[in-house]
């Protein structure tokens, strides 16, 4: 399977660039949260903004809450830092890691130690890391093996409609589906929450993450 990492590549540009965009997570046909990411770029830098809130309701009262916060940090393709901080319903986590020559230094509640520099991150923003064998977790630092899997097309859910999508399931460690347009954009993702599928519904697939980070 290739992507293409080069979709990755960002070219220098003068200006700044940015795009924002919301999904709602749908359980059992109930909004259970909100999934806000933010994508800016500068040169050869972008900076990634996560923003997710989980609350499930069972009869009125919050059963499970989960919050989380992270930034990401690329430069030329590569992943230069995170920090994220989460609440998975009172257990705190969190995650520090920066690049240092080939590697990623990790500091993380679940791990501590050092990836390979060329690591994806379960941020699922950008194509291109399908291609990357492990990817950095958000929650806790754990590096993934990621054995990500064209399952085929679908017609996949966005507000107000459908859009045409190829999924990817992620395998073993990091068991989810994921979407793509075929320009590249993230439509959303579906996981199994204890027996019922969660699924994310973008509120537009507009303005464009590609854009950004490739050329038109």
């Amino acid at each position: 399977m290739s992507i293409g990492v080069a979709a990755l590549a960002m070219p220098s540009v003068a200006r700044a660039q940015t795009a924002s965009r919301r999904y709602r997570l749908d359980r059992a046909g109930s909004e259970i949260g909100t999934h806000d990411i933010s994508i800016s770029r500068s040169g050869d830098t972008m900076t990634v903004d996560v923003s997710i809130a989980i609350a499930v309701r069972v009869l009125g009262l919050v059963a499970y809450r989960y919050e989380m916060t992270s930034r990401e940090i690329w430069q030329n393709g590569m992943l230069r830092s995170i920090r994220s901080r989460s609440d998975n319903n009172g257990d705190a986590t969190f995650v520090n890691a920066d690049r240092s020559g080939s590697v990623i230094r990790i500091d993380g509640s679940a791990f501590a130690g050092t990836a390979d520099a060329g690591v994806g991150t379960t941020s699922y923003w950008n194509p291109a890391i399908l291609d990357r064998p492990v990817w950095i977790s958000t929650q806790g630092g754990t590096p993934l093996d990621i054995r990500a899997t064209r399952t085929g097309t679908a017609s996949y859910p966005v507000s107000g409609g459908t859009v045409a999508t190829t999924a990817y399931a992620l395998g073993a460690e990091l068991p989810a589906t994921v979407h793509y347009t075929a320009s590249g954009e993230w439509a959303g993702s579906t996981f199994d929450a204890r027996g019922s599928q969660v699924t994310y519904i973008a509120d537009s697939l507009s303005p464009a993450f590609a854009e950004i980070w490739s050329e038109s």
